[in-house]
């Protein structure tokens, strides 16, 4: 028989729990669930114990229990370099973005992937078209997850032709001179979250979803107490949109939406209803935050149904970066349904900040009146896409992202 090799660790027992949980008296406890992801991401799983712990977590619906996601999240997180969360704080707050109930804090939209559909990058688009009037904290992240594995922000942004922004000098002790330029970020995961190389060929080789498509959505480089003000995450499956919105309000988070578009989408769908979960803090500032479940639907932003086909993924990063730059340069025109699609998830981003309740205008030059129209989760949907429009066409956008390229590269 051969020797264990000394460089692993063996979780035998809790694969054994896992497996059998009937014979054991008490659950499985979140923490020796998170203690195992811990020691896949230093690599001290063998690839065999790695996969079958995955795959339980998977098929128990471990990877659906909100004790579960918040310990693996608080444990992963404690464990990954760390960002001087002070000087974050100081700096977005000398920034001086806060508008309506948007205090100028970081924000960000992100999707736990797993589409039925291959859709375009839309969160990385959406992402630079806020970030003129929003701080954003674009975590790069990789999916890795069947049936649609799509391109990541980590591939697209070093596509973009002639100049790229060099993504490997953006790390936990260079983010800070980044704000202190730049409105967008993208925060690779490479740099932020190093372990995740370990787990991530084991993911594409299972071909399921597995805990790290939720837990690596909901982990951020920024806690939501040291910066991080809003966020919106996507998730395919519609049935763990509670399990997510609590487990962001177990986080502390105090504005979130999450949502799941009608078609198995982890994004606004373009063609249908989007079920969503809101979580919110009362004006009054003293009530405990609030959670409210409603549906979204293309009119309540103004728009006409996009079908899905029309916004489908392009085949690479190249074509993603080329449709990204097209956008921002005004060369898609307004009704084109792929620049319809990403101003509806800027719009929920603006909403879910809280900026679209600004009484006035301001931040651009011919600004429009407020629209102050209320939908369903009471939110202003139609002045979210508003205020993205003109993020857009007024150039604004494409010089947050020319900006960040050039901050960057001179790190």
């Amino acid at each position: 028989m051969a020797e264990p090799d000394p460089r692993y660790v063996s979780i035998t027992p809790l694969l054994k729990e896992l497996a059998n949980p009937s014979e054991w008296t008490d659950p499985v406890q979140a923490s020796k669930i998170a203690g195992a992801l811990s020691l896949l991401l230093d690599d001290k799983l063998n690839e065999t114990q790695a996969a079958a712990l995955l795959s339980l977590l998977h098929y128990k619906k471990k990877d659906q229990d909100v004790a579960v996601i918040n310990e693996c999240v608080r444990t992963i997180s404690q464990a990954q370099p760390a960002v001087e969360h002070a000087a974050v704080r100081k700096i977005v707050s000398d920034r001086g973005l806060a508008r309506g109930r948007y205090s100028g804090g970081l924000c960000e939209i992100a999707g736990t992937a797993g589409n039925a559909t291959p859709t375009i990058s839309v969160t990385t688009a959406a992402s630079i078209i806020a970030s003129p009037l929003l701080m954003i904290a674009q975590h790069g992240y990789t999916s890795a997850t069947a049936p649609i594995p799509r391109v990541e922000p980590d591939d697209i942004l070093p596509s973009i032709r002639p100049a790229p922004p060099a993504l490997d000098s953006i790390t936990p002790e260079t983010v800070t001179e980044v704000y202190k330029s730049s409105s967008y970020a993208l925060l690779p995961e490479s740099s932020f979250y190093p372990g995740m190389k370990h787990a991530n060929p084991i993911r594409r080789g299972l071909d399921i979803r597995t805990i790290f498509d939720l837990i690596g959505t909901l982990l951020h480089p920024i806690a939501e107490n040291e910066g991080m003000e809003a966020r919106v995450v996507g998730v395919s499956n519609p049935d763990l949109g509670p399990a997510l919105i609590q487990a962001l309000k177990d986080l502390g988070v105090g504005k979130a939406l999450v949502v799941s578009g009608h078609g198995a989408l982890d994004q606004i769908s373009p063609e249908g209803p989007t079920s969503c979960w809101m979580l919110s803090k009362p004006v009054d500032g003293t009530s405990p935050v609030q959670i409210e479940q409603f549906q979204l639907h293309p009119s309540d932003f103004g728009l006409p149904i996009i079908p899905l086909n029309a916004v489908k993924a392009e085949s690479c990063a190249p074509e993603e970066a080329k449709t990204l730059l097209d956008m921002l340069e005004g060369k898609l025109p307004e009704n084109n349904p792929i620049v319809q699609f990403v101003l509806m998830h800027a719009a929920v981003l603006f909403v879910t900040s809280g900026i679209c309740e600004a009484e006035q205008t301001g931040s651009f030059s011919g600004d429009r009146e407020v629209i102050t129209e209320r939908g369903p989760g009471n939110g202003r949907w139609k002045e979210g896409l508003r205020l993205a429009r003109q993020c857009l066409q007024s150039g604004q956008a494409l010089r947050s992202l020319e900006t960040y390229i050039r901050v960057s590269n001179s790190i």
